[in-house]
Formats: structure tokens, sequence, C-alpha cells
């Protein structure tokens, strides 16, 4: 049969025209987003189940958190880590159905790209949450593996077998539907079958995965769980483990660039195991569990803090991720208030904010968890429900109700009976109407909410704190000096942890006095100096639970 050669000629241009007109779409959906100078450098991180609810159901949405962009931008944050929004099983969604498509709780695809244009045009980057270590055990990958065995085309997606484990840890089975019993390995728990990255197949579809999510317009990645990509138990397999993660951070940072904002949640404390992560960087954990052991202040805690951090060992131009709260730790307030203070609120919050200073002096992205800006509460359940007193809603209002106020928990806790704290009747254990902890009651006055307000825009007032060199010029218990120099302008920090003990810093001429924090004695507030640079160098007292910041230009 003979082909009209002016059709063939036609078919062959119009496809070559439909093929460069996607990948066109494909990438305008993604340009980098544009954060408008100067810059916090700070990363809020919320579960958007609890966030801010747009349609009356309880719970958070995507066209909620966009109705709250308002709010980022007065916090002065810049990045927002949102916990996983994919589909998945369970309401934290760390166990995923379906890496392609947005959990539909929280609204359409559409409504995910319309929440990221609003976020990205007001200057806010979107960093997703990719779970790769498991999939839930519904995911349509594990289930074909469990039915058709080592026929399927993803058996080996898993680590699975046909051989009795019985006795063996962290194995699980499931029997399909021709009777036979199907051992499946999840670290984590039965509904999280692990991945398994011997098989090169599966970083191919991780690839895909991110391929996807970077071209619809996000702006990077936190890895979750990547000390576990290997290894049959907690602690074992974090050589093999870290092998992959970095495979991830080079193909990331080589087809989309230094500016990708990517980090992993390495959970473990010891420096020599973080560091063997790089380049990929990491969440500092061992920030964390410094500081909230040594809430007070200890010699040299800066030191043992963030020292192993060498910047030389990474590509990307964010690699340091220093925190104190997040979604898997007791509120650090209550913990303070609860436990440290034995039920001093005011003693708890001091520390609170001071330890929360010396956080957001740090060179990096500094996170913090959604609620830690008004101090929410929250304690971590060693039975059901586990984890989700520290996941509960964002309150908003005086009166625990209004426009936007989610209350998903509270169906949760009344079909478990729980009544402690009244979840059963407000969804929240925790909080309690009228006790000063919403947005509400914050917006005015001398309140942690206005505290993390003025610190973080102090970041985007002076791009030396939020992303100059930092040299820590004291490191004692009762003084932290923290310089931080970008170009002409310094900064330098003041900080006592201590209680009780004073101590001085000779602070050099040339330096202003810009703000503030007194939480000495019964004092209780902080703001703005706007005094004459000091003309010589000034021996400066810097009183237990007391803040100054300067600024030389």
């Amino acid at each position: 049969m003979r082909v009209n050669k002016k059709f063939l000629y036609l078919i062959v241009t119009l496809s070559i025209i439909l093929i460069l007109t996607h990948s066109c779409a494909l990438l305008q959906l993604k340009k980098k987003t544009e954060i408008p100078e100067p810059s916090s450098n700070t990363m809020y991180s919320l579960l958007i189940r609890s966030f801010y609810d747009s349609d009356g159901d309880g719970i958070g949405d995507f066209r909620g958190v966009a109705q709250k962009v308002e709010y980022f931008k007065e916090l002065g944050i810049d990045t927002i880590w949102f916990l996983p929004f994919n589909k998945a099983k369970s309401y934290h969604g760390y166990d995923v159905e379906d890496y392609y498509d947005v959990e539909p709780d929280y609204g359409t695809f559409e409504e995910f790209k319309e929440m990221l244009k609003i976020l990205n045009e007001n200057g806010i980057r979107v960093v997703m949450d990719l779970v790769v270590n498991h999939t839930a055990n519904t995911h349509p990958w594990f289930k074909d593996a469990v039915e058709n065995t080592t026929s399927s085309p993803y058996w080996n997606y898993y680590i699975m077998t046909l051989e009795d484990k019985s006795g063996h840890a962290h194995w699980h089975w499931k029997m399909n539907s021709k009777g036979q019993k199907v051992w499946y390995f999840g670290l984590f728990d039965l509904s999280m079958p692990d991945l398994n990255f011997s098989n090169l197949a599966v970083m191919e579809e991780v690839k895909k995965i991110i391929d996807f999510w970077y071209l619809v317009g996000v702006d990077g990645f936190r890895l979750d769980a990547p000390k576990h990509y290997m290894g049959w138990d907690w602690d074992d397999g974090i050589t093999q483990s870290a092998q992959v993660a970095r495979q991830i951070e080079s193909y990331i940072r080589t087809k989309y660039g230094n500016d990708v904002i990517l980090v992993g949640e390495v959970f473990d404390g010891n420096p020599s195991v973080l560091s063997q992560f790089a380049p990929l960087p990491v969440f500092n954990f061992t920030f964390m569990y410094n500081i909230r052991s040594n809430y007070e202040g200890q010699d040299n805690l800066l030191q043992n803090a963030i020292s192993w951090v060498n910047s030389n060992t990474y590509y990307l131009a964010s690699y340091h991720f220093p925190f104190i709260d997040n979604h898997d730790l007791d509120r650090w307030i209550s913990v303070l208030i609860d436990q440290k203070y034995s039920g001093n609120v005011t003693n708890g919050t001091k520390q609170y904010l001071l330890t929360n200073a010396v956080l957001l002096s740090l060179k990096g992205i500094p996170t913090i968890y959604y609620g830690c800006e008004i101090g929410l509460r929250g304690w971590k359940w060693r039975t059901d429900p586990w984890d989700m007193p520290v996941r509960e809603p964002m309150q908003w209002y005086t009166a625990q109700s209004g426009t936007g106020q989610t209350y998903w928990t509270k169906s949760v806790y009344q079909a478990k009976n729980i009544t402690f704290g009244n979840a059963n009747v407000d969804g929240a254990m925790y909080d309690e109407p009228n006790d000063g902890v919403s947005v509400q009651e914050q917006e005015n006055g001398y309140t942690i909410l206005n505290f993390f307000r003025e610190f973080i825009n102090l970041r985007k007032t002076y791009p030396a704190l939020s992303k100059g060199t930092i040299t820590v010029e004291r490191d004692w218990k009762n003084l932290i000096a923290i310089k931080r120099t970008y170009g002409s302008q310094e900064i330098l920090v003041l900080i006592n942890l201590d209680p009780q003990w004073s101590n001085t810093f000779t602070v050099p001429a040339g330096y202003k006095w810009v703000w503030y924090a007194f939480f000495n004695d019964t004092n209780f507030e902080f703001g703005p100096k706007n005094e004459a640079p000091l003309g010589q160098n000034t021996n400066w007292t810097v009183n237990p639970r007391q803040i100054y910041v300067f600024v030389k230009n």
C-alpha cells in the first residue's frame, strides 16, 4: 500500500508539535519560586488535616491553607514543609496508596495546584514529604504482589517470600485468595511494607515520583526515614541506607540544581550517623536532643550540637536544618511546663522562647512545627491514639470554634471513648477555651505568637541573621554569643539561658542595639530598640533569661 507523502509529513509535523507543546506545558508548570529579598530562610511544618478548614467539615484542606497565606507572611516564614499529602490509608499520610494523587480529604488535584500557585506567588516555597521507605499495605503494588506472588511485576518491589518467617523481627504475613501465606518485611508496622531498594526498579520509580511532583511545582523534598532504606532493624544497615539516600540527593541536585530544598529525616542524635548521609542534608537531631536536655544552658552546647555540620561536604545551597519540635515528639512547651517546671507556666514559657531564640539565630533553615508559634500543647501517648495528641487541630479562636477551625480529631476520640481533656467534646486533649493558646488570644501584647513573629522577621530584616556565616563567640552555660556576617552587615545575638547567673560580653564599637527580650525575674517583655551605634567597645551585662540583638552595617 502506498502512503501519501504529504499526509505522512503532516502527521509527523503534528506529532512533533504535540510533543513540543506538551514539553513546554510541563516546563511552564515549574518555575523557580522567587523568594522576596530579604528572606527569613525559615521553614514551617504543618499537617494539612489539622490546619485550616475551608468547607466546614472539620478537616483542614488545600483551600484552607491557601486562605491563610497572609498569616504565613505575617509570621515571616518563606518555606512550608507539608506532612504527606499523597492519597494515603491513615490520617497522618505516612502510608501512601497513590504516589501520583493527593489525599481526597484535602481536596482535588486542581485545588492542590491552586494552593501551590498562591503560595509561590506570595514568595513561599513548598516542600513535599517524600515517603518511599515503605508504602501502605493497601497500595496497588503490594496488593498485586500478595495476590500474584512471584509472577507479579511488583513482587521484588517489596521484601517478600513464601518461606515461613515466624519468629523473625519485623516480618508479617497476608493470606492471598489462593490460600498462600505471603511473608513480607515491614520495619515500622505490618501496615507499612518496606520497599526493596536492592531492586533497581524501585529507584527508578522513586525518580519518576520526584520528577512528577517537581514538574507539578513543588520546590523540594523532605525524605522520610532514609536511615531505614536498607537493613533489618532500627540501627542496622545505616551505611547501605546512606548510599541509597546519596543516590537520591545526586539525582535531584544534578537534574534540578543546587537551589532545590532537600532534607532527610535521619532520626538519630549521633553526629557520626548523621554525617554519613552527606551530601544529603539532614535535620539536626543532635541540636534537638542537646537543647532539650540542656534547656537552661550548658558549656559547649552549640559546639556539641552544630560543629559536625561541615559545609565542605555538601553541594546544595541549604544544608543545615535545625529544629526543636516536630510531629513525632512531645511538644516542647508541654515538656517544659508540665515536666521540667512542674506546672509553672511562666517559667516554662520563658525557657521555651529562649531556646527557640537560639534555634532562630542559627545558620541554615530553622524549622518550626505548626502551633509552636502559639505554644500549642501536646503529649504523645504510649498507647492508642499514639502520636495523634501532638498533631491536634491548630487553635485559631478563644472559644475553639469559628470559621476555618478544624476538629477532625473529635469523632476519632469519640469513637475511641477518650474523654481526657474533654477531647470527645472539642477534639483537643491539651487545649481548652479561654486558655490563652490560640491565635485570636495572642494577636496583641507580649505573647508567644508575637515573639515568633518578631524574631522570624528579624531574620528577614537583617540578611546576616538569615543567611550569613556563623561564628560562635561564646558557648557558655550562661552566655551564648552568636555572630552572623553577610557582606558588610554583622549581627550579634547574646542569649543567656541560665535562670540564675548573669555574664558579660564586650560589644565592639559600631554595633547598634536593635532588639531585646527580658525574661529575668518578673520581667516578660520584648521588642525593637533604636539606640545609637556604640561609640566604643562596651562591656555589656546579660542578665539571666535575657536576649540582646545588635547590628553593624
